[in-house]
């Protein structure tokens, strides 16, 4: 039985692993927008290891965004003025973890009305890429000449 169990915990092991290298080729640190690598961390005095995702950049553990809610929930933010921690210092820190958080609540949204599954989209996505932080500069002969 106790051979079994742990021909069990492998297989799951393994299909866990699977699972979090998907998730560093496609998605990105919620707090940053930086890659995603697998790290094998010690958990404790006893030399508990496991593999988990790491954003170097943030120097964290991290499970990753889809690279379009980041975006999407950074624009926010930044256009915005967006602070979910107003009791805080406002600094770059503050800004992470309140994109962070839209991020967590885009993810939880997309999730819930099914087009988010945990392999990533399910449907194509229709982005303005003018919309989400494209900066556009424009002199007054090109607004002249510009069509409405």
């Amino acid at each position: 039985m106790e051979n079994k169990d742990n021909e069990k915990m492998s297989y799951y092991s393994q299909k866990r692993t699977d699972i979090l290298k998907a998730r560093t080729k496609r998605c990105v640190c919620k707090y940053c927008g930086g890659e995603l690598k697998l790290r094998q961390i010690l958990f404790s005095q006893y030399d508990d290891a496991r593999i988990e995702i790491f954003c170097k950049s943030c120097d964290r553990i991290e499970f990753g965004v889809e690279p379009e809610i980041y975006h999407n929930a950074k624009f926010f933010v930044e256009e915005t003025g967006f602070n979910c921690f107003p009791n805080l210092d406002d600094n770059e820190k503050t800004k992470q973890m309140t994109i962070a958080k839209v991020c967590e609540i885009i993810n939880w949204q997309n999730q819930n009305i099914g087009i988010l599954t945990p392999e990533g989209y399910n449907i194509k996505l229709n982005i303005n890429e003018r919309y989400v932080g494209e900066c556009l500069t424009l002199s007054e002969d090109d607004l002249d000449n510009e069509e409405v």
